[in-house]
């Protein structure tokens, strides 16, 4: 993990400089937003397990009982990202795209790190494996965390350098808005969300004791995204809203 950031901390000073923003401020906002994850993550972590970690102490025992929640750290961090761009200044989405990059790779040193943990087995399944202290073959929930990792960062990266010249994005504006790279990465957190709920053991509430939370808080960020690129593009009759719209009027 600490490969990991330190190789984030170069990307994201790498792109912020690229996008002319104060270096010191960078640094200042990465490790106040990696405090921010560890902080929120831990406090998430022991409000969702009070039945293990639930007194003071325990709770700042970070070491003897580990334990954080990278679900809320990560919603939490973005959440200080985007104050961060506004009280400087900067344009949000333009921050996130960038910061999203860097965090992407971060994860793929994080589902390693977990894989080689055997932190976070799924549910038994015959062609799964068997993880340290199991008796049976479980789904690895971190190689499909490694795994999808790795094609988040190729695509959000990818997404961030071109999005200026997609056609069906740019539209008839003068210049293509920001974003596109912040909102397919809020679309592949959805689908994480959404698989991990289906093969995790960790899911902590459930909604009429059948949904997993988690798999409906995938599909509402997932759809919310979409949207979100929608109205976003351009070029708005052509977009599905638009024609959707056009359809409603009409009618």
């Amino acid at each position: 993990m600490f490969i990991g950031l330190f190789v984030a901390l170069y990307f994201w000073w790498k792109m912020g400089r690229d996008e002319h923003f104060d270096e010191i401020l960078l640094f200042d906002a990465f490790f106040l937003s990696l405090m921010t994850f560890f902080v929120t993550g831990r406090i998430g972590y022991v409000l969702m397990h009070m039945d293990k970690v639930g007194t003071l102490y325990r709770s700042l025992a970070v070491l003897s009982f580990p334990g954080i929640d990278s679900v809320i750290g990560l919603f939490c961090a973005l959440i200080f990202i985007v104050l961060f761009a506004k009280s400087n200044d900067y344009d949000p989405w333009k921050v996130t795209d960038a910061y999203v990059v860097a965090l992407a790779f971060a994860l793929i040193f994080g589902g390693i790190a977990g894989l080689l943990n055997g932190s976070n087995p799924g549910i038994p399944a015959s062609w799964g494996v068997m993880y340290p202290g199991q008796t049976q073959n479980v789904i690895p929930v971190d190689l499909f965390t490694l795994l999808w990792a790795m094609v988040t960062f190729g695509v959000v990266s990818r997404v961030r350098k071109n999005f200026r010249f997609y056609a069906w994005y740019k539209g008839e504006a003068s210049v293509a808005q920001e974003g596109l790279a912040s909102l397919v990465f809020g679309i592949a957190a959805g689908i994480y969300l959404i698989v991990s709920a289906l093969i995790s053991r960790n899911s902590y509430f459930t909604i009429l004791r059948v949904v997993p939370l988690e798999l409906v808080l995938g599909v509402v960020l997932g759809g919310v995204c979409i949207y979100l690129i929608e109205k976003r593009v351009g070029r708005r009759d052509h977009t599905l809203w638009g024609k959707l719209k056009g359809l409603v009027r009409r009618k």
